[in-house]
Parts: C-alpha cells; structure tokens; sequence
C-alpha cells in the first residue's frame, strides 16, 4: 500500500541544507500519519504556504517565517498543514482589508 504524500508550497523555493534539516526535525515533532513533499509556492495554489526569509510576491495565505528555527518551522507547518487560524498567519482577507480598508468582509 502506498504512503499517502501533502505537498507543503514553500516561498521562495523548497528548503535545502540547514533549512531542510529544520523542517524534517520539526515534522518528526507533528507526528503525521503522511510524508511531506516540499514544492515551490506558485501563484494560484490553493494551499497555504510557508514564506522564508522573504514574503510571497502574490497574495495567498502564508507564514511568515523571518529567521528559521526549529520551533518557527513547527509553528508554520502546522498551521500551513492544518486548518485552524492563526492570528499570526497573513491570510488572503488581511490582505485585501490592508488593500482595500477594514470593511472587506469576504473573499469569493
């Protein structure tokens, strides 16, 4: 029987030498019954992305994560594999009330 794999969109690209010895050591932690593939975040993808270092240049929902450690890398991959908010998390819809002011209420 085969794995079951989740993509995990990572900004700006997927995570090499320390930074992916950061993500396997905190997805140890996460005790997922999955494996992870880790994918370079692209415009449009519906899933919610880890940023790195450097904010995504398209709007989606993301973790900002300015300066890896092991427990930032949990904190974003558990919210970005979950589907729980976050107050940290940059959402689509704070985005939009940033752009657009505080009376957006949805986005379709």
């Amino acid at each position: 029987m085969a794995e079951k794999v989740r993509i995990l969109p990572i900004w700006p690209s997927t995570p090499t030498g320390d930074d992916l010895s950061l993500f396997k050591s905190a997805k140890d932690d996460l005790f997922l019954d999955y494996l992870i593939q880790p994918v370079p975040a692209l415009r449009g993808s519906p899933f919610r992305v880890i940023a790195l270092r450097t904010r995504p240049e398209f709007i989606c929902d993301y973790a900002f994560v300015p300066n890896p450690s092991k427990q930032s890398i949990f904190n974003a991959m558990e919210w970005a594999l979950g589907d729980k908010d976050d107050p940290r998390a940059m959402t689509v819809l704070k985005q939009m009330k940033q752009i657009f002011g505080a009376g957006v209420r949805e986005v379709d």
